[in-house]
């Protein structure tokens, strides 16, 4: 039913419990899982301004890229012994955005998220991500608690 499924991580407590879920459900239908972790895109004005708010934009876009990077090797090596096909990807932009038009490019058949992330303040000032993507996934979404 389900033969490929999206998984976006932040490095929550919550993202891994519903990574662990849907690595379950992944291994009991024989389906491949895709991790995905999108960084927000940092204001575009920024790096145009002096040499020092050029080189901390820099330095701040370089460190969330290598944070990217390292939540998405913590779970190819945590995942593995589930014996499911994964792969992982780390992209810039709208969390919200990104996971729906993942979900839809690469026709994934469902996602799977936690109800919250790193953003749970921010969440209930503005609608969580996983609000978001449940109103506008072209596919089912299951949010682990």
């Amino acid at each position: 039913m389900y033969k490929k499924i999206l998984v976006p991580l932040d490095g929550s407590l919550r993202a891994k419990v519903a990574a662990e879920h849907a690595m379950e459900l992944a291994k009991s239908m024989d389906s491949e899982v895709l991790f995905l972790h999108v960084i927000p895109a940092l204001p575009p004005y920024v790096n145009k301004y002096s040499d020092r708010l050029g080189g901390a934009y820099q330095q701040i876009h370089d460190e969330l890229q290598a944070t990217g990077e390292e939540i998405m090797e913590q779970a190819k090596t945590e995942f593995e012994k589930y014996g499911v096909k994964m792969e992982v990807k780390v992209i810039w932009g709208n969390p919200a955005m990104e996971i729906c038009r993942e979900a839809k490019e690469g026709r994934f058949d469902l996602v799977v998220m936690g109800s919250r992330g790193l953003g749970e303040i921010k969440g209930y000032l503005m609608g969580s991500v996983s609000n978001r993507v449940v109103r506008h996934a072209s596919c089912p979404v299951l949010i682990v608690r």
